[in-house]
């Protein structure tokens, strides 16, 4: 009698170890992440958040255990605005980065204040908020071509949340706010670059313009000069016009007078001389 209890006794622990056993599963998070275990048991012992994240290694828990993964290297976070309206009451569009990382060890602390969407409990409206409050201050020109509006927003902006995010004990680091290109709406830019082209029409023509000018001027400079020279010599138009004749065909021999193989015209019957 005592030999069967005894049996009865090991074959209920033998199916108490294989349940066990099967009800049980391994948390092993992947590297540059921190597991939180959340206990609910339906029995025994007492629910709620280990103080002590899986970091390396692996770790058995029973099926009613749940694990929330937590990325500890840095991140970075997206936020678009669309369409937003700036003092001049023109609309841009651009996006905000932040760079930020939860605390080492701190997993645990970070669900159970702020659960696992902590961004978007935590930060994520005032961070928008102070995004638009700032930039909505500017002109959109301004907001588009000027850099150095830009940095000072990034630095602004992370100053203003990197305090708030300390009010609130929030254990994670922000790294950086950076904003991306601010661009207006499609038809302002092409109305920006047909005024672009406009204005370099305008100045192409009064370029092209002057430069007629000038030649014009330099023509009656050269006649005036033309005649005066044939004044001063007593010479006729025919003779004046051979002296030119004779000064265009020397100008021939000096253009190409270190080039070979070419053959030049001297006058309009000379013979053609090769040079060599």
């Amino acid at each position: 009698m005592i030999n069967y209890q005894f049996k009865i006794k090991k074959v209920i622990l033998l199916l108490f170890i294989v349940t066990s056993l099967s009800s049980c599963y391994l948390v092993q998070p992947d590297a540059g992440q921190e597991s939180v275990l959340v206990y609910k048991p339906y029995i025994f012992g007492h629910g709620g958040v280990d103080d002590t994240p899986v970091s390396t290694g692996a770790t058995w828990c029973v099926f009613t255990t749940e694990h929330k993964e937590f990325p500890i290297t840095p991140i970075t976070i997206t936020e678009d605005f669309v369409n937003m309206i700036p003092s001049d009451n023109t609309p841009v569009s651009f996006s905000v980065y932040l760079k930020c990382q939860i605390q080492q060890g701190k997993t645990p602390i970070l669900y159970k204040n702020f659960s696992a969407e902590w961004y978007e409990h935590s930060l994520q409206a005032s961070f928008r908020t102070m995004v638009r409050d700032k930039a909505s201050a500017f002109k959109m020109f301004d907001l588009a071509s000027k850099r150095e509006i830009s940095a000072q927003l990034e630095i602004d902006i992370f100053k203003d949340l990197s305090e708030y995010a300390k009010k609130l004990n929030l254990p994670v680091n922000l790294l950086q706010v950076s904003i991306g290109a601010i661009t207006p709406p499609d038809q302002v830019l092409t109305e920006t670059k047909n005024t672009a082209a406009q204005n370099q029409s305008i100045l192409t023509q009064s370029a092209r313009a002057n430069a007629e000018l000038a030649r014009k001027q330099a023509e009656i400079n050269k006649a005036i000069a033309d005649q005066a020279y044939k004044t001063q010599m007593g010479m006729t138009i025919a003779e004046y016009l051979s002296l030119r004749h004779l000064e265009i065909e020397k100008e021939k021999v000096e253009l190409i007078k270190d080039n070979k193989n070419i053959s030049i015209v001297f006058g309009n019957a000379s013979p053609v001389f090769p040079i060599k």
